[in-house]
């Protein structure tokens, strides 16, 4: 049977306003997670007040070697 493992990895986006906002280098991240065997599987936006959001959650998993 196949087991996996989970990863979540926090993303703040700074700034404020939709045209202040910078984009944070999501590349880089999934290069480096993906390096290390990490798949990503989901992205979640919790909302705040108002539909604002400060950060977007990464999901990643990965399959447990077999022992």
């Amino acid at each position: 049977m196949t087991k996996y493992e989970y990863k979540t990895v926090r993303v703040s986006q700074k700034g404020w306003g939709f045209k202040s906002r910078k984009i944070p280098d999501l590349e880089s991240i999934l290069n480096r997670e993906g390096g290390e065997g990490w798949k990503l599987c989901e992205v979640i936006q919790p909302a705040a007040a108002f539909g604002e959001t400060t950060a977007i959650i990464l999901v990643f998993e990965r399959v447990l070697p077999v022992s």
